[in-house]
């Protein structure tokens, strides 16, 4: 699987989402795994680009996708909306919470959509599993029991 293409969806609106979108680009690189990033191919500038123009690059990214990365925390609307045209076209969905309190439940149909993780070094483990398995199998890589809402 060292051609599997992935797409990180994530906000990056703030300091913290932007490091979480450098962190798991970080780990794809590593991994010497190729990746779409919005983030670095189709910000969105008033005045130089349409809203129209933008969906249309996510598209673009989105139709290449082999795994989508998806950063639930922040429940970004625009991430949501890649997570459900990832699912639509059957593109398997690693869900990244990282910001889950123990014992807090997880939305249920992101759950059945995806496989969770809820910290970088499940989702380091769950990439060399994909890759030397060489297919997605949808699990919960995290340790702790999942409890749903």
């Amino acid at each position: 699987m060292s051609d599997t293409f992935f797409y990180i969806a994530s906000p990056f609106f703030n300091a913290t989402q932007l490091e979480i979108v450098e962190t798991i680009k970080g780990i794809l690189d590593n991994n010497k795994l190729p990746y779409f990033s919005p983030k670095d191919e189709c910000m969105y500038k008033e005045g130089e680009t349409t809203p129209e123009e933008i969906l249309e690059l996510n598209l673009i990214g989105l139709a290449k996708t082999d795994i989508c990365i998806c950063v639930t925390d922040g429940k970004d609307p625009g991430t949501m909306f890649e997570a459900g045209w990832c699912h639509a076209m059957a593109i398997p969905i690693i869900y990244v919470w990282l910001g889950g309190l123990p014992g807090q439940k997880f939305n249920l149909v992101l759950a059945a959509s995806g496989s969770v993780v809820r910290n970088y070094e499940q989702l380091d483990r769950a990439i060399k599993e994909i890759k030397d398995v060489g297919v997605f199998i949808r699990k919960n890589w995290s340790e702790e029991k999942m409890d749903y809402e």
